[in-house]
């Protein structure tokens, strides 16, 4: 009977419209699940980039280090020349 029908119908409807709220609920969780993982990108992010500007520092602090080494040692050649020079 169509009365039947209507009953299957509301009974289906029923049921997609729990569906719908359980995809909901799902892509909601899934949504706090990417905000959570952007973070840990952007944390994991930031510490590569330190990693890399660590040694830069570093490699920047010895490439000081050797120029002013380098600097100490070409007046001590002119020191000297000039010495030479006198003798």
């Amino acid at each position: 009977s169509a009365y039947l029908q209507v009953v299957a119908c509301e009974d289906n409807i029923s049921k997609w419209k729990a569906d719908i709220r359980e995809y909901e609920e799902r892509i909601t969780e899934a949504k706090e699940w990417i905000a959570q993982e952007e973070i840990k990108k952007q944390e994991f992010a930031a510490q590569a980039v330190e990693v890399p500007r660590a040694k830069i520092d570093e490699l920047a602090h010895a490439g000081i280090q050797h120029y002013s080494d380098g600097l100490a040692i070409s007046s001590e050649v002119d020191r000297l020349t000039n010495e030479n020079n006198v003798l």
